[in-house]
């Protein structure tokens, strides 16, 4: 089977681009042994117009205008169509709708996503109403011409189903892995009580109003506030430490050093604080699994396939308070021997689902399928017009 892999924005050889998804999704489909070419990152060279179409929207309805410029859709496109007739690929796979929009497959196509446009735009309202309708139409092109579909979450599922009316049959759940390597991850984890006299938590990201800083610093302060010695710390930003909070800045996952600092974080907490108000399919849940340290999050987008509630952490309703997490950590630090059981399940989890040898597994099963598929079609060509 040969797989041609057209990647969007992110180079698949570089670990810190798109938090290591590309990189860690590329090499676990490698290391399933199939042959496989990619083409991208593409560049992006708006003609004039265009761009003073883009600034003039976003100073107008003070929303952003589409993620890609007519410009990049047409060079990728372009250079698919090229290299599929160079390669003569049995499927074309692809985790970004750029490549796609403006290309007319003649062989099968596998489209991966984290969220649709429509789930996307519903829980986080981001592009202007124009430039979402121009996207949705993108994605329903793309969707027509996709023989399957790989997703992260139920969530999205069901948006591909009830907002585009894709077939339920095509559409695979494949969870998002860690983007550690397993080199940083321990074999095992720890089986001691905690200790909970000073309860620490740690919180990774980088947009601080969507994912929810805020809330996690309201979370540390109650606890504190109502006589529980509590700890947090921020993970990608830099910032100015208060009591019981500690900025601890940013690392690369290309440069060792900061790569084994940045997995070591995770040996610390008790808790990893996911308070965010929109994520379709977070990584960080899948790296703190790694480290058997459950995730308090909540149920928007995505987040409930990757943290599943009282396996994996603690999936509150959507958009819950502070202080419904405060009640979550304070139960759990009562009972240690729940703590411990919830610890475990978590590790589990990570080994069963959330990492790339698993997901590359399963990729590559959806992948022959389709070719197979394909190949019992009578009067396809393999080749482009």
């Amino acid at each position: 089977m040969k797989i041609l892999y057209a990647t969007g924005r992110y180079s698949p050889l570089k670990h810190d681009d798109g938090s290591g998804t590309d990189y860690r999704l590329y090499h676990a489909l490698l290391s399933q042994g199939v042959e496989m070419k990619f083409i991208g990152p593409f560049p992006d060279h708006p003609s004039l117009i265009e761009r003073l179409y883009r600034k003039v929207h976003t100073v107008f309805s003070h929303k952003r205008p589409a993620k890609y410029t007519a410009a990049m859709l047409k060079t990728a496109a372009q250079t698919l169509s090229i290299t599929v007739n160079e390669y003569q690929p049995d499927v074309i796979f692809s985790k970004n709708l750029a490549p796609l929009v403006r290309f007319h497959a003649q062989l099968p196509v596998v489209y991966m996503l984290d969220s649709t446009v429509a789930g996307f735009n519903r829980g986080w309202p981001t592009f202007s109403r124009l430039e979402n309708w121009r996207m949705v139409e993108w994605e329903k092109k793309v969707l027509k011409q996709s023989s399957s579909v790989i997703t992260r979450s139920e969530w999205t599922r069901q948006s591909l189903i009830e907002d585009y009316h894709y077939p339920a049959e095509r559409i695979h759940i494949v969870h998002n892995g860690s983007s550690l390597p397993d080199h940083v991850i321990p074999q095992e984890i720890e089986n001691e009580p905690p200790d909970f006299s000073t309860i620490r938590l740690l919180f990774v990201g980088r947009v601080m109003h969507l994912k929810g800083i805020d809330i996690a610093i309201e979370i540390v302060n109650q606890l504190n506030e109502c006589g529980r010695q509590a700890d947090l710390r921020i993970v990608g930003l830099d910032g100015q430490d208060q009591d019981h909070i500690h900025y601890m800045g940013s690392f690369k996952k290309s440069i060792e050093d900061q790569l084994i600092a940045y997995a070591n974080q995770y040996r610390w907490p008790h808790f990893l604080l996911h308070p965010a108000r929109y994520d379709a399919a977070p990584i960080v849940t899948a790296e703190a699994a790694a480290f058997g340290v459950p995730t308090l999050t909540n149920n928007v987008g995505g987040i409930a396939s990757m943290v599943q509630d009282g396996l994996s952490g603690v999936v509150l309703p959507a958009l819950s308070p502070a202080a419904e997490y405060v009640k979550k950590i304070v139960y759990y630090a009562d009972h240690p021997q729940e703590y411990m059981a919830l610890r475990r399940t978590t590790r589990e989890r990570y080994e069963k689902e959330l990492n790339w040898n698993v997901a590359g597994k399963k990729i590559v099963t959806i992948l022959q399928s389709v070719v197979e598929e394909n190949q019992l079609k009578p009067g396809l060509k393999k080749e482009q017009p």
